[in-house]
């Protein structure tokens, strides 16, 4: 399946920059979880309680199994709007399961850690409801400065601080597109999906499906980025203009 959606996308064209493919990679593999979740043969070998037998079918079984699903009664791809600006929402497939809907965000990377967010501060600040004026003049600082190098140790102490009480919002904006835990947003992501993939190829060797509070969970408990888990760095082409936030590919 995989393979072929590749294919499609362009992904295996040798004459490709790995850039090129990163991109169309993206593609396939949200494609491949919406042919995943579309196909009545893994759907119907799940509810005769026959085990997996490659990656689609685990990604199907693991993904039901954090929602205690043990059967399938319905399952449908729920159409998710664009976002109010026109870009894409977070949600990149929407699947609904015996009415419950999961809303998944589809990444894949191989590297440690994978961008999930990049705004400026003034965004920031609207988005999460950050209204600390110390906390945003250190976030205006570490934009400007494409980095928190010139952060003496006081200052370092002070935004972990401060950011640490709405931590957990913050981080889960990062993921979703919004900081508060219950959204019915179709464009609100509840769910993720990560692959590790190949450098080269762009093929997963490892996946993982957890819903978004388990990553919440997962993030914030590492010291990393002021206390969020979230690496903070910049993107090219926005250094001094925007904070760019990093997750680690679970």
């Amino acid at each position: 399946m995989l393979r072929n959606l590749f294919g499609k996308h362009g992904v295996s064209d040798p004459d490709r920059s790995v850039g090129s493919k990163t991109a169309l990679a993206g593609l396939a593999y949200e494609e491949f979880i919406e042919l995943i979740f579309s196909d009545s043969d893994i759907a119907n070998k799940f509810n005769c309680n026959r085990q997996p037998d490659n990656m689609a079918e685990q990604i199907f079984y693991q993904t039901c199994a954090v929602y205690n699903i043990d059967h399938v009664d319905t399952i449908k791809i729920i159409e998710v709007p664009k976002r109010d600006s026109g870009g894409p929402a977070k949600t990149d497939v929407c699947v609904a399961i015996n009415g419950l809907f999961i809303k998944i965000s589809v990444k894949q990377s191989s590297s440690a850690n994978i961008a999930v967010a990049e705004f400026d501060v003034s965004t920031i600040k609207e988005e999460v409801g950050i209204t600390d004026a110390t906390l945003l003049q250190l976030m205006n600082k570490f934009q400007t400065d494409a980095s928190g190098k010139n952060f003496n140790v006081e200052e370092r102490e002070i935004l972990k601080s401060k950011i640490a009480p709405i931590k957990k919002e913050f981080v889960r904006w990062t993921l979703t597109g919004s900081p508060n835990k219950h959204e019915e947003d179709l464009r609100i992501a509840n769910h993720t999906i990560m692959f590790k993939v190949d450098y080269n190829t762009r093929y997963a060797s490892s996946f993982s499906t957890y819903t978004i509070e388990q990553q919440v969970d997962t993030i914030t408990s590492r010291a990393s980025g002021y206390g969020t888990g979230l690496s903070w760095t910049y993107a090219t082409g926005t250094k001094g203009k925007k904070i760019q936030f990093k997750c680690p590919v679970m």
